[in-house]
């Protein structure tokens, strides 16, 4: 199997950066243990600014949540960073209905092909509304587009009422990346952010299978993202990081 790479989506520190500011955090970051990250925006930074900043915490930007309208103005950054995989983080509900779908379609496929070019991995980030009414909307767009693919946010799914494992292995080879957030053991899927995010692998997402899943499909990329905070931030990445690397050591010691 190819070497892991464990991440953090870096909407989960936004107010942290907007209290602390951008070096602070990402200095603490570093020092946390954390050097992948999947961004969602570039902080008012030229791509070399940026660049030069992840290069002296000894931070690699692994992936990107990018809007199919934002291709064109995310390359600079995307090729200078390096970035080998970006995602479409979410569309309005309304853009899967028939008058706007082929548009939708149109403009993955538009992106798509730029990304095709420099042999970007391109694929979609799900959210709750993807699943409702019994539906997979992820799937219809990966069956539709040759080569595109989901990057699975296992936390979503599970408040959609789909279980995050047997999506993880539906998807199959399809899947490039797994997002993993965690569900407070308390909450229940009608209000599932009634209670703060709990450490990665300690709620009830089933994040240790959904890994084993993903990894037996031939996933490398496993991101973090947080929306809300039980403890300290740092401490939380730092506990969920831990937990995320040992599902790779549970795995190879064969336990279910």
């Amino acid at each position: 199997m190819s070497e892991v790479k464990i991440g953090l989506q870096m909407y989960s520190v936004k107010p942290q950066i907007a209290e602390l500011g951008l070096e602070t955090v990402l200095k603490a970051l570093s020092e946390a243990g954390v050097r992948n990250l999947e961004l969602a925006g570039y902080y008012g930074l030229t791509p070399m600014e940026f660049k030069m900043l992840l290069d002296r915490f000894g931070l690699t930007a692994i992936a990107a949540h990018v809007k199919p309208s934002d291709t064109e103005t995310a390359l600079e950054y995307i090729d200078l960073l390096g970035i080998k995989k970006v995602y479409v983080p979410i569309v309005p509900l309304r853009r899967f209905d028939e008058g706007e779908y082929q548009i939708l379609l149109d403009d993955i496929k538009a992106a798509k092909a730029i990304f095709d070019t420099r042999g970007i991995t391109y694929g979609y980030h799900n959210h709750k509304q993807e699943y409702e009414d019994g539906a997979d909307r992820v799937r219809l767009l990966l069956d539709e587009i040759e080569g595109f693919t989901s990057e699975l946010d296992i936390f979503w799914a599970t408040a959609a009422g789909r279980d995050p494992v047997l999506l993880t292995r539906e998807y199959g080879k399809r899947l490039s990346a797994l997002h993993i957030r965690d569900m407070d053991p308390r909450a229940d899927i009608s209000d599932p952010t009634a209670y703060p995010h709990a450490i990665a692998g300690e709620g009830k997402c089933r994040a240790y299978e959904c890994y084993k899943a993903a990894r037996e499909a031939g996933v490398d990329t496993f991101i973090l993202e947080v929306g809300s905070y039980p403890i300290d931030y740092i401490e939380y990445i730092r506990r969920s990081f831990e937990n995320i690397k040992g599902f790779e050591a549970k795995m190879q010691e064969g336990e279910i």
